[in-house]
């Protein structure tokens, strides 16, 4: 079984990539990293160049905070034990890149993360719709707005 040791992962990256990454200890029982939405798709390519049997397990979204446009995307993979790849999308504008020409089983995930939240997953020919009825026109339904206007 391989150990993950995230401080090792991190600075794998960070040499690689040239990328930001740190620990984040604030989920209990994950090991996770954060990551900015722009260098994933290459640390998820790094990941799986460097490690055999790198399974990703699900992806996964949460707005904490329903007065901001902010949306965590976490990518929880599994390798021996789990651990994660958390990357936060700012603003309104909501786009992280595909993974399914790395891992295919993305595929899944990433339509069922764009129908619910509304995330533009870039390098796709299309996303199409996976769980809401076809004439569905209220916009992603995990999306929280509340009192902004206040």
């Amino acid at each position: 079984m391989t150990e993950i040791n995230l401080d090792h992962l991190c600075n794998t990256l960070k040499s690689n990539l040239g990328c930001d990454c740190h620990v984040f200890e604030e989920i209990m029982n994950d090991k996770t990293l954060v990551i900015d939405a722009d260098s994933l798709k290459d640390a998820v390519k790094l990941l799986d160049c460097e490690f055999d049997n790198l399974h990703l397990s699900a992806i996964t979204a949460q707005q904490r905070d329903p007065q901001a446009d902010d949306i965590e995307v976490i990518y929880h993979f599994y390798l021996g034990e789990g651990f994660s790849l958390l990357t936060s999308l700012l603003g309104e504008e909501h786009v992280l890149p595909s993974l399914i020409s790395i891992i295919p089983g993305a595929d899944f995930y990433e339509r069922e993360i764009a129908e619910m939240f509304g995330i533009t997953f870039s390098g796709r020919t299309e996303t199409p719709s996976l769980l809401l009825p076809e004439d569905w026109d209220q916009g992603p339904p995990f999306i929280r707005k509340e009192d902004k206007d206040e």
